[in-house]
């Protein structure tokens, strides 16, 4: 098999700064693509891939990570291998520069899956991972115009202002992101970081660090990560039915396709993900305006990336 790789930056509106979104899953892509131009695992591939995005102050991973409504930052990833379906989850993570380097840490170097808080930043001191400060300019701009705004946290974050997401939307342009590959030898491996929804009350835990959710990895089948609304992937289990289809036979495009309907129709929620089945073929859907992502393989001269991948039944909005 060819190997290659696929990364989204986020499903959402991305009404300013496409370009610069477009221009960053480009690189990331391409920089995974290396990694498997080099020979390496699938897994080292999501794993620079989501780095990059991270190092990036638009993306909401890693630097440039959304508030809290306490003005914090808690900070999740995860990553996941097929081959074996290992797995290494972080969440609630304040200033760790990589989240996605401490989470395959976790998968490697520990008998668990999932830590958080205080103690998993200790194991990254213990691993001399760099800390750095994520809370930028920008993110602190953000949310005091929402709290100028008048929304009001105890009524359910933004999907239930409608009136709100309408009328600033371009403030809740940018999500998870997430990368899936294929290496050489038909290994699959997922990665997803992620800062979490803007003005998110503290101690919140979305779908990025919940292996099942954010995202799934199984040779047999292939690998997904979502992303959009982190509650929704976690009621449908999304990445994990997204793999259940495909080891099922569905090709890639047509499991995510069943996949974000579900997220519409089910529970009217923003969701998009990427995917790669067992056959290679690869899927970006979602139900929201926009939705960066990129494609590479060891084959092409530079990395693909797309504003849009096959939008399905948009969330209805009420007045």
């Amino acid at each position: 098999m060819i190997a290659r790789i696929v990364v989204h930056g986020g499903a959402g509106f991305w009404r300013k700064d496409l370009a610069r979104a477009l221009a960053g899953v480009r690189a990331a892509a391409t920089a995974g693509a290396e990694i498997l131009r080099s020979g390496e695992s699938a897994l080292d591939a999501v794993e620079t891939a989501v780095m990059t995005m991270e190092d990036n102050p638009l993306f909401n991973a890693g630097k440039g990570s959304s508030l809290t409504t306490a003005g914090t930052v808690e900070m999740d990833a995860a990553i996941m291998d097929g081959s074996d379906l290992s797995a290494g989850a972080v969440t609630l993570l304040r200033n760790v520069k990589n989240p996605i380097r401490l989470a395959r840490i976790v998968m490697e170097k520990t008998d668990h899956v999932l830590l958080a808080g205080e103690k998993a930043e200790e194991l990254a001191t213990a691993f001399s991972l760099p800390f750095a400060n994520p809370v930028t300019a920008y993110r602190r701009r953000l949310l005091l115009k929402l709290k100028k705004d008048g929304l009001d946290p105890r009524a359910g974050w933004i999907k239930k202002n409608p009136k709100l997401l309408t009328e600033h939307a371009g403030l809740f342009g940018e999500d998870t992101v997430g990368a899936v590959a294929v290496d050489k030898r038909c290994n699959f491996a997922a990665a997803a970081s992620t800062g979490g929804p803007t003005m998110k009350l503290p101690g919140r835990i979305g779908d990025t660090p919940q292996i099942g959710s954010g995202l799934y990895s199984d040779n047999i089948a292939g690998a997904a990560t979502v992303t959009g609304l982190g509650e929704i992937a976690i009621r449908l289990a999304l990445s994990k039915t997204v793999c259940t289809l495909m080891e099922n036979g569905l090709a890639a495009q047509a499991a995510a396709i069943q996949a974000v309907e579900a997220a519409s129709k089910r529970l009217n929620g923003e969701a998009g993900v990427i995917a790669i089945d067992r056959n290679g073929r690869v899927a970006a859907v979602h139900n929201t305006p926009c939705m960066p992502w990129a494609f590479s393989n060891t084959q092409m001269n530079k990395a693909k990336a797309h504003r849009y991948g096959r939008i399905i039944a948009p969330v209805r909005r009420e007045a």
